[in-house]
C-alpha cells in the first residue's frame, strides 16, 4: 500500500509479479476491483486496497507489484486474487516479540482482519475469507 502496510502469511501469497494493466472491471464490480488480471490460465480480480478502505490508489508507478493470493475456500470460480502493491514486497520474520496490537479505538473496515505493529511499523492483516465472500458475485 501507499500508506502503510499490509501483512499476510507466506502460505496465503502464490507469487509476486509485476503489475501490467488490467483489463476492465466486471459490469457490477465494487469500486475498489481496478479489473481482471491474467495469471496462469486463470482470470481474478485486482485489488486496490486503498480504494477498498475508502481511499485513492493513487498513480501506479513502475515499482509496482501484484501479489497472487490464494482464496481459502477452495471455490472454483475464484481459486486467486490479485492485491495490487507499490512496491516489491519483502519477507518479515514475525514472532511473538515483534508483534503488537494496536490500541486503538478507530474501527476496521469489514475486510481487515486486525491491525497490528510489526518490528515497529503499523500493518493491517487483511481477511482474506471477506475479500472473497465480497467478490464471490463478482462475475469475471
Amino acid at each position: 500500500m501507499r500508506e502503510g502496510r499490509l501483512l499476510l502469511p507466506n502460505a496465503a501469497v502464490c507469487e509476486v509479479v509485476s503489475f501490467r494493466t488490467p483489463d476492465k472491471a466486471p459490469e457490477g464490480a465494487p469500486s475498489w476491483v481496478l479489473g481482471t488480471f491474467r495469471w496462469r490460465n486463470h482470470v481474478l480480480p485486482l485489488i486496490s486496497f486503498e480504494q477498498l478502505q475508502g481511499g485513492i490508489s493513487g498513480e501506479i508507478g513502475n515499482r509496482a507489484r501484484v501479489a497472487i493470493c490464494n482464496t481459502l475456500n477452495g471455490s472454483e470460480q475464484l481459486p486467486y486474487i490479485g492485491i495490487l502493491l507499490h512496491a516489491a514486497p519483502h519477507l518479515t520474520l514475525v514472532s511473538q516479540e515483534s508483534l503488537t496490537p494496536f490500541l486503538d479505538d478507530e474501527p476496521l473496515h469489514e475486510m481487515v482482519a486486525s491491525r497490528v505493529i510489526v518490528n515497529g511499523v503499523d500493518a493491517l492483516i487483511p481477511d482474506l475469507d471477506a475479500l472473497e465472500s465480497a467478490l464471490s458475485g463478482v462475475p469475471l
